[in-house]
């Protein structure tokens, strides 16, 4: 893989501002905010400021909406094949979580499809499509979903950063032959070779000297495990949209794996002018990816302390032992071959599994299997001892609910819907499972997830 320092690096005096777009709010006589989203073609700049590369995106770049707000999001099908919207880490009815094949029916070129739900909890999260995940994700089709407080916290300024990579040829068009590719789905997955931060190219953001500012960083790439270096010392006060009930110290670099989403806090210095990197870490080198830039207060300079943690949202953990016990065991891949694994109720060899583009097991079982991992009675605690016994990192993530867990790698008190976990690591995680309906498993590395590392469980 050929990581071009010219194209990681973001030093262009011309790069613009990175977009905040806040929709407009249309409530209804019933307090109902509608929302029209649309998916549709879009160009971008990836190479150089003469070359314009062919994406996927929606129509907005981003989705503010509000703790406790009720809304109906009216998705449009513009494309040329059939989508859905996935709204990653959101408690909701499983009816509206977007995944073709579980919870809907695909949305058809020139079709619409009303998502209507209210978000229980304030944070960080993202939308995506949940169709043809490995292709339509690589094109570009997702963007931020805020939630956002009903009472401001307290800092000043709010940056989002998205982060991808992209697999771009030379004409500057994404390589579309590479999305199917076996050697990726068997390996680490699907990486790409220019860096964007919220799909730009070394965007410039702005803060002003002595705010305290939020950073919301999600990571929206197929399978890249993005170790990203703020340019400050600071805290992370969120992950996965959920607060910590205690801020972490922010040192050094992060690693934030595929669908995983961290907020931070820095104190911006108080003297203006500067301009502040922050970089990606890759094979020991340093790629800078966006900068702050600082501007002469408008004000005068607060004097501030450690922060306070963020209000906790309506998330508890379930007292007492659990009532279901299991584990979940990662196989396959390469240098760890599956032998043999159940597809589709038949037992395979590994030759047979490989033809039918099946490099990965759960349990045993590649893919989607015709009776759920579990079905628990909503109310249960299920503790699950998660065991990844493949050569690589799996993004583990869980739809519509939130897990803690026993990693050493995390801040205490993380609340996850993904979890990174390392080859050979063992990790236990209970969760309260407490939403109805039909859920998936699968890794967030989403070539994995295509070639078998994916199941789903049932809460009734």
């Amino acid at each position: 893989m050929n990581l071009n320092r010219r194209r990681f690096l973001a030093l262009t005096a011309a790069a613009a501002l990175a977009p905040r777009l806040v929709i407009a709010q249309q409530p209804s006589h019933e307090g109902v905010r509608k929302i029209r989203l649309i998916a549709r073609e879009e160009t971008r700049t990836m190479l150089d400021e003469n070359t314009s590369t062919n994406l996927w995106g929606y129509s907005e770049s981003e989705l503010r909406l509000v703790q406790g707000q009720p809304v109906e999001i009216e998705f449009v099908n513009e494309l040329s094949e059939p989508s859905s919207v996935h709204w990653h880490g959101l408690r909701i009815d499983n009816a509206m979580d977007g995944v073709t094949g579980l919870t809907q029916k695909p949305v058809q070129p020139g079709e619409t499809f009303i998502y209507k739900f209210t978000p229980q909890d304030a944070g960080t999260f993202w939308a995506h499509t949940h169709h043809r995940t490995y292709e339509q994700l690589a094109r570009g089709l997702y963007l931020p979903l805020i939630i956002e407080e009903p009472t401001q916290p307290d800092y000043d300024r709010e940056l989002v950063m998205m982060l991808d990579d992209w697999r771009v040829k030379q004409d500057g068009q994404i390589d579309q032959n590479s999305f199917a590719d076996m050697h990726d789905w068997s390996h680490s997955g699907r990486m790409g070779n220019v860096l964007t931060v919220n799909k730009q190219l070394g965007p410039q953001l702005e803060a002003q000297a002595g705010e305290r500012v939020r950073v919301r960083l999600i990571n929206a790439a197929n399978a890249r495990v993005m170790t990203i270096r703020a340019p400050l010392p600071g805290w992370i006060i969120a992950k996965d949209g959920q607060p910590l009930a205690e801020v972490a110290t922010l040192q050094g670099s992060l690693n934030i794996a595929p669908a995983e989403r961290y907020d931070l806090l820095l104190d911006i210095p108080n003297e203006a002018g500067a301009i502040l990197p922050f970089g990606f870490e890759y094979q020991g080198q340093f790629y800078e990816i966006a900068q702050i830039l600082v501007s002469e207060p408008t004000g005068t300079l607060a004097s501030r302390g450690e922060p306070k943690p963020l209000p906790a949202n309506p998330i508890e953990m379930l007292s007492g032992e659990p009532g279901l016990k299991l584990k979940l065991e990662m196989q396959g891949g390469a240098m760890r071959w599956l032998s043999e694994a159940t597809y589709k109720g038949t037992r395979l060899s590994g030759r047979e599994l490989m033809q039918r583009q099946q490099a990965w097991a759960l349990n045993g079982i590649a893919n989607m299997a015709e009776d759920p991992m579990f079905d628990v009675a909503s109310g249960t605690l299920v503790e699950i001892e998660m065991i990844n016994n493949t050569a690589w990192d799996h993004a583990m993530h869980f739809h519509g609910h939130h897990f803690q867990s026993n990693s050493a790698n995390y801040p205490a008190s993380s609340w996850h819907d993904t979890l990174l976990m390392a080859p050979q690591e063992r990790v236990t995680i209970r969760m309260p499972a407490d939403n109805l309906g039909k859920w998936l498993i699968h890794c967030h590395m989403i070539e994995h997830q295509m070639a078998g590392m994916k199941t789903w469980f049932t809460v009734s």
